[in-house]
Protein backbone atom coordinates (compact mmCIF):
# COMPACT_ATOMS: atom_id res chain seq x y z
CA UNK A 1 0.00 0.00 0.00
CA UNK A 2 1.65 3.14 -0.91
CA UNK A 3 1.77 6.27 1.16
CA UNK A 4 -0.89 8.86 1.17
CA UNK A 5 0.10 12.73 2.14
CA UNK A 6 -3.06 14.55 3.63
CA UNK A 7 -3.84 17.89 4.84
CA UNK A 8 -5.73 18.17 8.15
CA UNK A 9 -8.25 20.47 8.42
CA UNK A 10 -8.38 22.63 11.39
CA UNK A 11 -12.05 21.26 12.33
CA UNK A 12 -10.40 17.81 12.33
CA UNK A 13 -7.20 18.65 14.22
CA UNK A 14 -8.50 17.98 17.47
CA UNK A 15 -9.42 14.18 16.73
CA UNK A 16 -5.89 13.41 14.69
CA UNK A 17 -3.72 15.08 17.22
CA UNK A 18 -3.74 12.89 19.72
CA UNK A 19 -1.99 10.53 17.28
CA UNK A 20 0.87 12.99 16.44
CA UNK A 21 1.33 15.09 19.54
CA UNK A 22 4.17 12.57 20.80
CA UNK A 23 6.09 12.77 17.81
CA UNK A 24 5.78 16.24 17.45
CA UNK A 25 6.80 16.97 20.45
CA UNK A 26 9.91 14.60 20.12
CA UNK A 27 10.42 16.69 16.89
CA UNK A 28 10.50 20.14 18.56
CA UNK A 29 12.40 19.18 21.50
CA UNK A 30 15.36 17.54 19.32
CA UNK A 31 15.83 21.14 17.39
CA UNK A 32 16.26 22.84 20.05
CA UNK A 33 12.76 22.98 22.21
CA UNK A 34 12.06 26.85 21.04
CA UNK A 35 8.08 25.36 20.31
CA UNK A 36 6.14 22.18 21.62
CA UNK A 37 3.44 20.20 20.22
CA UNK A 38 0.38 22.49 22.49
CA UNK A 39 1.47 25.49 20.42
CA UNK A 40 1.88 23.94 17.22
CA UNK A 41 -2.08 22.53 18.73
CA UNK A 42 -3.39 25.99 18.59
CA UNK A 43 -1.87 27.09 15.97
CA UNK A 44 -3.03 24.22 13.48
CA UNK A 45 -6.58 24.75 15.49
CA UNK A 46 -6.71 27.86 14.45
CA UNK A 47 -5.83 28.04 10.69
CA UNK A 48 -2.82 29.56 11.12
CA UNK A 49 -0.83 26.62 10.29
CA UNK A 50 -1.45 23.57 8.17
CA UNK A 51 -1.19 20.15 9.77
CA UNK A 52 0.06 17.61 6.96
CA UNK A 53 -0.34 13.93 8.01
CA UNK A 54 1.16 11.06 6.12
CA UNK A 55 -0.96 7.88 6.49
CA UNK A 56 0.68 4.07 5.13
CA UNK A 57 -2.06 1.19 5.45
CA UNK A 58 -4.82 3.61 7.64
CA UNK A 59 -1.97 4.19 10.22
CA UNK A 60 -0.23 7.80 10.89
CA UNK A 61 3.53 7.36 10.52
CA UNK A 62 4.65 10.83 10.15
CA UNK A 63 3.41 14.58 10.37
CA UNK A 64 4.36 18.09 9.40
CA UNK A 65 3.46 21.34 10.33
CA UNK A 66 3.85 24.18 8.36
CA UNK A 67 2.71 27.80 8.54
CA UNK A 68 2.84 30.91 5.31
CA UNK A 69 4.70 33.60 6.99
CA UNK A 70 5.75 37.32 5.33
CA UNK A 71 9.19 37.79 5.56
CA UNK A 72 10.71 41.41 4.63
CA UNK A 73 12.09 39.33 1.83
CA UNK A 74 8.36 38.30 0.78
CA UNK A 75 6.00 35.00 1.20
CA UNK A 76 7.68 31.79 2.68
CA UNK A 77 6.12 28.54 3.72
CA UNK A 78 8.38 27.66 7.05
CA UNK A 79 8.34 23.88 8.70
CA UNK A 80 7.47 24.23 12.11
CA UNK A 81 7.97 20.50 13.20
CA UNK A 82 8.21 17.53 11.28
CA UNK A 83 9.07 13.98 12.21
CA UNK A 84 7.57 10.15 10.86
CA UNK A 85 8.75 7.03 10.42
CA UNK A 86 10.37 5.27 6.92
CA UNK A 87 11.17 8.92 5.63
CA UNK A 88 12.69 8.19 2.43
CA UNK A 89 9.78 6.41 1.26
CA UNK A 90 7.45 9.00 1.37
CA UNK A 91 9.36 12.26 1.44
CA UNK A 92 9.29 13.15 -2.08
CA UNK A 93 5.47 13.05 -2.32
CA UNK A 94 5.58 14.98 1.19
CA UNK A 95 7.79 17.71 -0.11
CA UNK A 96 5.89 17.92 -3.44
CA UNK A 97 2.34 18.62 -1.38
CA UNK A 98 4.35 20.99 0.50
CA UNK A 99 5.39 22.87 -2.62
CA UNK A 100 1.64 23.03 -3.54
CA UNK A 101 0.74 24.18 -0.08
CA UNK A 102 3.46 27.48 -0.82
CA UNK A 103 1.82 27.57 -4.22
CA UNK A 104 -1.36 28.53 -2.92
CA UNK A 105 -0.29 30.76 0.01
CA UNK A 106 1.55 32.41 -2.50
CA UNK A 107 5.03 31.64 -1.35
CA UNK A 108 8.18 31.65 -3.38
CA UNK A 109 10.19 29.41 -1.08
CA UNK A 110 10.30 26.99 1.46
CA UNK A 111 12.14 28.12 4.96
CA UNK A 112 13.02 24.95 7.27
CA UNK A 113 14.82 25.33 10.19
CA UNK A 114 16.29 22.33 12.56
CA UNK A 115 19.23 19.92 12.63
CA UNK A 116 21.87 19.27 10.08
CA UNK A 117 19.97 16.33 8.72
CA UNK A 118 17.79 18.65 7.01
CA UNK A 119 20.17 18.74 4.68
CA UNK A 120 19.28 15.59 3.62
CA UNK A 121 16.14 16.27 2.65
CA UNK A 122 16.67 19.01 1.03
CA UNK A 123 19.83 18.77 -0.37
CA UNK A 124 19.82 21.78 -2.64
CA UNK A 125 18.92 24.45 0.19
CA UNK A 126 21.11 27.10 0.73
CA UNK A 127 21.74 27.44 4.29
CA UNK A 128 20.87 31.23 5.65
CA UNK A 129 21.28 30.87 8.87
CA UNK A 130 22.72 28.78 12.63
CA UNK A 131 21.02 28.44 15.66
CA UNK A 132 23.51 28.32 18.13
CA UNK A 133 22.87 27.54 22.03
CA UNK A 134 25.39 28.19 24.58
CA UNK A 135 24.86 26.83 28.30
CA UNK A 136 25.48 28.97 31.19
CA UNK A 137 27.09 27.26 34.19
Amino acid sequence: MPYKVENVGPHLIDQIWKHVSDGIEHACMKTGGDTDAHYLWTECRSGRATLMVIVKDKTIVGASVWRIERWPTGQVCRCLALYGKDMRGWLAQHVQKVKELAKLGHADRIIAEGRVGFQRIFPQAKVLRQLYEVRLS
